[in-house]
């Protein structure tokens, strides 16, 4: 009878596994198999255009994503990420205000709506966002005013 004999050094490492939403071109990992507990692995994530990404989740592995450099070291499990995507133009519209542009005037409506506590405080903003569409350097002129944050 012969014995089998296995490495099993060949079978170290665990996966990486990434789900985007509709509006991510791209959401992949490097590595993605067999990597070794503390290597860096590097996430490629590029939204469709008119999109940024949202939120990227860890699903399993309990590893931390460094937001700035998309990149974590991996753990000692298999990791599963989702990313998701938001339109890149969505604010909150603080105070009502008209922008003329070129004789063309266009109405911004505050968009958001104060939570109050059960003693009257203001306690948060409820505040799902508006599409902005206006050129990017009145935008950043309506954001230093203060009349849009960008969500």
């Amino acid at each position: 009878m012969k014995k089998l004999i296995m490495n099993l050094q060949l079978f170290t490492g665990h996966s990486v596994t990434v789900y985007k939403d509709d509006h991510m071109t791209t959401a992949t990992a490097s590595p993605n198999s067999s990597v070794d507990k503390d290597t860096e692995v590097a996430l490629t994530l590029t939204p469709a255009s008119g999109y940024e990404v949202d939120q990227i989740i860890v699903l399993a592995g309990g590893v931390t994503v460094d937001k700035a450099t998309k990149k974590f070291a991996m753990g000692e499990a298999n990791v599963v990420i989702a990313v998701t995507s938001k339109a890149n133009n969505l604010y909150k519209v603080v105070e009502n205000c008209e922008v003329i542009i070129n004789g063309s005037k266009t109405k911004l409506t505050r968009n958001i709506t104060l939570i109050k506590g059960p003693n009257g405080d203001i306690v948060g903003v409820d505040c799902a966002g508006t599409a902005v569409t206006l050129d990017a350097g009145t935008v950043a002129n309506l954001v230093r005013s203060g009349a849009l944050v960008k969500i």
